[in-house]
C-alpha cells in the first residue's frame, strides 16, 4: 500500500535521514610500563596471533588507527599495537601477548562510539570487526552472531528464516557494541525497549584467557554485566545469543511537518495520541528538531528549523498496521502539519535507505558528539530544547526523541536507564576549527535536559570532558556491583574501563 508518489518518500528519507539515529574503573593495582620495544616497533610479532598485527612503527599505523573509530572525530589517542582477530583464539593470544607486556587492553567490534573509546594510548586493540559469522538455530529462535557482525546483516540472516530483531537503525552499526550498550532498535516497543534484553547467552574471553559460556544459569554475574555495561567491558565477548521475533507482514510509517513555532501543541496532540491502549505498546515514536533541509537558503539559520515526526507500525497486516496509524491521521496533527506523508509502505529492509541511509547528512564522514537522557517527560524535554536548536552552529546539528521505551530496571541486566522517552542533542560538523562550538552546544543542552532525566544511554554520552556522564548510566547499587566484578575478573587491570576511569 503506498498512496503517495516516491517524491514524497525522497522527501521523508531527505528529513530523517539528517539525523544521528541514521547515523556510545581505576587501576586494582600496579602494572608495568608498556615496553619501549613495542611501542616503536614496526615488526611486532604477537606469539601464536594468526591476524594482522600493526605496531605504531608500522608504514601504515595511522591508517589503521582512525580506520577504529568510523567518523571524522580521530582523538589524538594512540594505540602501541592495533591487532585484527581472526578467531577466538587470535583473542586470547593477544590478551596474554598484553599482560605479559605490562599492556592495557581495548576492544574494537564496530567503531561507531562517537568518543571513540577502542582508541587509548599506549593500549593494544584487539579489532573483532573481521569475526562476521552468523547462524541462525530457526527451531529455537535463537541467532549466534559473532562480534564484527553488522545490523544489516544480522538482519537479512534472520529475514530469510522469517525472523526479525530489533537492529540499529543504520545499517553499518556494529551489533556487538549496540547490544551491549543497550540498543534502540527498530520495533523497540514490542521487543523489550532496548535490545540487550534481547542477549540470551555469550561466549566471554577473561583477562585470565579463559573461555566461558555464559547465560542466566552459566555465570550469571557475566550475563548481567553484557547485557548493558557498554564500552566498559572488562573482557572480550566473541559470540552473543540472541532471541529472534516473528517478522511483521507489514511496515507501514506515517511522518508529519510541523513548524518549531507548533512543538509544543504538536506534543500535546501527541501525548494524547500515545494514551490511547495500543499505541504505546506497538507503535514506534521518532520526533526530530533539525533544520529544514529544503528551507529557502535566505531564510536564517533560526528559522529553518521545524518537529519532523514519524510513526512506525510493524504489524502481521497492512490493515492492522493502517488501524493503529489511523489514530495519528485522524487527530488535529494532520491539520496542523504543514505537510503530511501518511501509511507509507515499506518492507523492513526498505527503512535503512528510506529513513537512515549512510549516503546522507547525518551519516556522512563528519565530526561528531552526543550526549542524552532518559525521561518520563520527553515532550517537555523537546519543548526545553526547542530554543537552543535554533542555536544550533551546524545545520545538521538535532534533538532526537525516541518515545515508548518502556523501561525498568531488571536484575538480570546491569543496564539501568528507566523511563519512557530517549531524548539525544547531536553535533554534527565539519572542521576541527569548529570543534569548540559544536562542543559548547552541546554541553549547553546538558542543563536543560538533565533536570527531567531519569537516567542516560552508556553507548551516546559524552565522556570525553566529563567520565562521571557513564557513572550517571547505572544506578548506584549496578555501578558498585560492576566495579567488584571488575576486581574479581580482572584484579591486575588488564582491560581498560570507561573513558576517564583507566
Amino acid at each position: 500500500m503506498n498512496d503517495y508518489p516516491q517524491s514524497r518518500r525522497s522527501l521523508v528519507r531527505d528529513f530523517l535521514a539528517m539525523t544521528a539515529l541514521g547515523a556510545i574503573g581505576s587501576l586494582r593495582s600496579a602494572r608495568a610500563a608498556v615496553s619501549e620495544d613495542v611501542l616503536g616497533g614496526a615488526d611486532i610479532t604477537v606469539p601464536d596471533f594468526k591476524g594482522r598485527v600493526i605496531g605504531r612503527g608500522s608504514d601504515n599505523y595511522e591508517l589503521w588507527r582512525q580506520s577504529m573509530v568510523w567518523h571524522d572525530s580521530k582523538p589524538d589517542r594512540y594505540p602501541a599495537v592495533i591487532v585484527r582477530a581472526t578467531d577466538r583464539e587470535d583473542v586470547r593470544a593477544a590478551i596474554a601477548y598484553a599482560r605479559r607486556n605490562g599492556m592495557k587492553v581495548s576492544v574494537r567490534s564496530g567503531g561507531h562510539n562517537s568518543t571513540g573509546s577502542s582508541l587509548r594510548d599506549d593500549s593494544l586493540v584487539i579489532d573483532l570487526s573481521a569475526l562476521t559469522e552468523i547462524r541462525i538455530d530457526a527451531h529455537n529462535g535463537i541467532a549466534s552472531i559473532e562480534p564484527g557482525v553488522r545490523s544489516s546483516q544480522l538482519l537479512y540472516a534472520a529475514q530469510k528464516k522469517g525472523f526479525s530483531f530489533p537492529v540499529p537503525h543504520c545499517d553499518s552499526v556494529g551489533m556487538s557494541g549496540f547490544l551491549m550498550g543497550g540498543g534502540i532498535g527498530w520495533n523497540y516497543p514490542q521487543h523489550g525497549g532496548v535490545s540487550t534484553f534481547s542477549i540470551v547467552g555469550a561466549e566471554v574471553i577473561t583477562a585470565e584467557g579463559e573461555i566461558l559460556e555464559v547465560s542466566a544459569t552459566q555465570n550469571p554475574d557475566l550475563y548481567w554485566t553484557v547485557r548493558g555495561v557498554g564500552p566498559g567491558f572488562f573482557g572480550v565477548v566473541t559470540r552473543l545469543d540472541l532471541s529472534l521475533y516473528p517478522h511483521p507482514d507489514a511496515v507501514l510509517a506515517s511522518s508529519y511537518i510541523f513548524r518549531l513555532d507548533d512543538l509544543q501543541e504538536a506534543v500535546k496532540i501527541l501525548d494524547k495520541i500515545r494514551k490511547t491502549p495500543g499505541v504505546h505498546e506497538r507503535v514506534e515514536v521518532l520526533g526530530v528538531l533539525m533544520e529544514n533541509p529544503h528551507a529557502p537558503a535566505e531564510l536564517p539559520p533560526r528559522e529553518r528549523k521545524i518537529f519532523f515526526l514519524t510513526a512506525f507500525a510493524f504489524e502481521e497486516s497492512e490493515a492492522a498496521a493502517e488501524k493503529i496509524l489511523r489514530l495519528f491521521a485522524d487527530s488535529p496533527l494532520r491539520e496542523l502539519a504543514v505537510q503530511h506523508m501518511e501509511f507509507q509502505s515499506y518492507d523492513f529492509g526498505d527503512l535503512y535507505a528510506a529513513y537512515f541511509s549512510l549516503e546522507d547528512s547525518a551519516g556522512r564522514m563528519a565530526r561528531y558528539a552526543v550526549d542524552n537522557v532518559f525521561t518520563d517527560r520527553g515532550s517537555d524535554v523537546l519543548v526545553a530544547l526547542a530554543e537552543h536548536v535554533r542555536d544550533a552552529p551546524a545545520k545538521d546539528c538535532h534533538i532526537l526523541a525516541v518515545w515508548g521505551m518502556k523501561l525498568a530496571r531488571r536484575a538480570d541486566a546491569c543496564f539501568s536507564g528507566l523511563g519512557d522517552c530517549y531524548v539525544g542533542c547531536y553535533a554534527i560538523w565539519d572542521g576541527e576549527e569548529n570543534d569548540r562550538s559544536n562542543f559548547d552546544w552541546l554541553r549547553g543542552a546538558i542543563p536543560k535536559m538533565d533536570p527531567y532525566a531519569t537516567g542516560h544511554y552508556v553507548n551516546e554520552v559524552e565522556g570525553r570532558g566529563n567520565p562521571q556522564r557513564y557513572r550517571q548510566c547505572y544506578s548506584s547499587a549496578n555501578w558498585n556491583r560492576l566495579e567488584k566484578l571488575r576486581a574479581d575478573y580482572d584484579p591486575q587491570g588488564v582491560f581498560h574501563s570507561y573513558l576517564g576511569h583507566s
